[in-house]
């Protein structure tokens, strides 16, 4: 093998280092932008299904409200109808 044989080797070599670092480099960043996603999915899903304290309060104020609307639906319903 000759000189620019082993040169040629050398850069293809450092050439393709290089290039498994920077594959390293972008997994590791899409790796870490994907679990902050999901983080964020997973607290979106905790709070619309109620597992989180806060999701919870809101939860409890909406079935309060349904509750007090379907008491005064229910209170109006009930009225006796004339005729039969």
């Amino acid at each position: 093998m000759g000189k620019a044989a082993k040169a040629h080797r050398a850069k293809v070599a450092k050439r393709n280092a290089n290039l498994k670092v920077q594959e390293k480099r972008m997994q590791k960043l899409w790796q870490a932008a994907f679990e902050e996603q999901m983080e964020k999915m997973k607290e979106q899903f905790a709070s619309m299904s109620g597992d989180t304290m806060s999701g919870l309060t809101g939860l409890l104020q909406d079935e309060e409200n349904i509750q007090e609307e379907t008491t005064q639906e229910g209170s109006e319903s009930t009225e006796p109808v004339q005729g039969e």
